[in-house]
């Protein structure tokens, strides 16, 4: 279960029937070496989801196309992975990992996922059983106290928003200076940020449930538990995510099941999800098919799910029920292949677990590997998205009035939007009240002509909350005035022509009032007359006079200007 296992399945091509890439050939596709470069600490995250949902983003994967894909509405944590330690507790700082984090565009990213309110921590990480046994034995804890304040201040100077600590291939025996550790760093984050988060990266069996476990009491915030691999390229075919599995071997279900008994509280655990699958070759299409031992397999992302079924002939290409998998049967040189994947179907069923069990969220390994593949974002939405407004507009506007009505349209995400809550400009929100399409609001005092904005945010039923809409409405309280009136009788058009004009400072003059008084009588001949002139249709011998006033698009009328004839 362990991420060192599945780490090259971030580097790796398609081909069905090809090894996976060696380390070297890793390294090759890793980023270029660059200078550090600093940001400004972080405000406090925030996210709109009805459950957290962190994505883990590898170096090999912090490049322009990964940036452009991710949708930040979709996260609510990003895990820059990732930076080593050595014996003495040093950060290794002349990696790939040091390198792609610390690069000019990562940081312009990073920057951008903040201020859309997703988190952003760094994973830091220690793989091989040799070497964590050195370094978390006794006599190593000033090793372990220099890694805390290196780590600390690297988080801090790139104002990050915590850390992730992951370590693989541990004795239980170091489980308690393990712990510790990750306890020190909490501690020590937040001594600079009150909001700062560590998270832990532990196995799905046994051992992961007892880390887990001890690093949550220690002071860690989040356990995120790696549920892939549960087949390797030596295990039967199916699933790498089983949902469950018959004959009681491991799957999701199973293992969280283990966390639990293990004490770990569940409302802390992310259940981490594959964005890669695996391929076997087998002996015949069938579901259960043995794989053959003459020829190795591969693992594969998503982003690649295209090319794969281009290669050769497909058979088959069907639901696996129990495990809550895809399955993609080929046929390549009359070699059949088998490849486990889960679709956006698959992924929603696994998410809708973190609701089912009350956890704290959903996880993904790996950002990137869906590059391409918006069905995935779209999974996330389905199950944890949150309403969206739609619509919001002040009526009337622009106005005169501070007694407003808003109307709001909106759409719901994976619940129904309950509650609505109104705020003016920056000022702290309303209470949450019911939704309404149509509510009305009062403006702040202030001067006679003024834009004011109203911010207004959905929730629904599961917590999620929308973004936060707004918009802009003119209070214009000041008249227009009447600059111009003149009425003279035209003999070609048998008409008496009325010509007028107005200027207004605020909202600008929207029409004209035309009145007629004759024998006593007052006629309304226009109430919104756009036109800046009128011809009045009556004898040329006719007593009467005229009265205009200008209305400026705020309803405010002018002083009223007459014209005796």
């Amino acid at each position: 279960m362990r991420r060192a296992a599945v780490l090259l399945a971030a580097i790796l091509s398609v081909g069905s029937q090809i090894a996976a890439p060696s380390a070297t050939m890793a390294r090759t596709l890793a980023p270029s070496e660059a200078a550090a470069t600093t940001v400004a600490p972080a405000a406090a995250a925030t996210h709109h989801l009805s459950s957290e949902v962190v994505g883990y983003l590898p170096y090999w994967e912090m490049n322009a196309g990964t940036f452009a894909d991710l949708d930040l509405t979709k996260l609510s944590s990003i895990v820059l992975f990732s930076i080593g330690w050595n014996a003495s507790g040093h950060l290794i700082t002349n990696a790939n990992g040091y390198a792609a984090i610390t690069r000019s565009d990562t940081i312009a990213f990073v920057a951008a996922a903040k201020a859309a309110g997703v988190r952003v921590l760094v994973s830091f990480t220690s793989f091989g059983a040799t070497k964590n046994a050195a370094f978390f034995a006794d006599a190593n804890a000033a090793a372990r106290t220099t890694f805390v304040a290196e780590a600390a201040a690297f988080v801090h100077s790139q104002g990050l928003d915590g850390a992730d600590v992951d370590v693989e291939l541990i004795s239980g025996t170091y489980f308690g200076a393990y712990a510790a550790m990750a306890g020190a760093l909490r501690t020590s984050l937040r001594a600079t940020n009150p909001g700062a988060q560590v998270t832990v990266a532990t196995n799905a069996n046994v051992s992961g449930a007892k880390m887990a476990a001890q690093a949550i009491a220690a002071g860690a915030d989040r356990a995120f538990l790696m549920g892939y691999a549960y087949r390797s390229a030596g295990s039967a075919p199916g699933s790498i995510d089983p949902l469950a599995r018959s004959g009681g071997s491991l799957s999701l279900t199973s293992s969280l099941d283990l966390y639990s008994q293990y004490g770990v509280p569940l409302e802390r655990v992310l259940l981490g999800l594959p964005l890669y699958g695996r391929t076997w070759p087998t002996v015949s299409g069938a579901l259960g098919s043995p794989r053959r031992t003459d020829l190795t397999g591969s693992t594969f992302v998503y982003q690649n799910l295209d090319t794969l079924r281009a290669t050769g002939t497909i058979v088959a290409e069907d639901y696996v029920p129990v495990e809550e998998a895809s399955r993609l049967v080929r046929t390549v040189s009359g070699v059949y292949w088998q490849s486990f994947y889960d679709s956006q179907a698959n992924l929603e069923a696994k998410m809708r677990v973190v609701l089912q069990r009350h956890l704290a969220g959903a996880g993904l390994w790996a950002l990137g590997y869906s590059t391409g593949q918006p069905e995935y974002w779209t999974a996330i939405g389905n199950v944890f998205g949150p309403p969206r407004v739609t619509g919001l507009a002040v009526v009337p506007s622009p106005t005169n009035t501070r007694s407003v009505s808003l109307r709001l349209a909106w759409s719901d995400g994976a619940a129904s939007a309950t509650d609505m809550r109104i705020a003016n400009g920056t000022s702290t929100f309303s209470a949450w009240q019911p939704i309404a399409a149509a509510t009305p609001w009062t403006l702040p005092t202030g001067p006679t002509i003024v834009r004011r904005t109203v911010r207004v945010q959905l929730r629904d039923g599961a917590g999620a909350t929308s973004l936060i809409a707004s918009t802009n409405v003119l209070v214009d309280q000041v008249r227009p005035t009447l600059t111009k009136l003149t009425v003279a009788w035209s003999a070609t058009a048998r008409a008496w022509i009325i010509r007028y004009a107005g200027k207004d400072v605020g909202s600008g003059v929207g029409s004209y009032k035309i009145v007629l008084r004759r024998n006593g009588i007052l006629r309304v001949l226009a109430n919104a007359r756009v036109s800046t002139s009128y011809a009045l249709r009556i004898p040329h011998s006719a007593h009467f006079v005229i009265i205009v006033r200008a209305r400026d698009r705020a309803a405010n009328l002018s002083t009223a200007r007459y014209s005796y004839h």
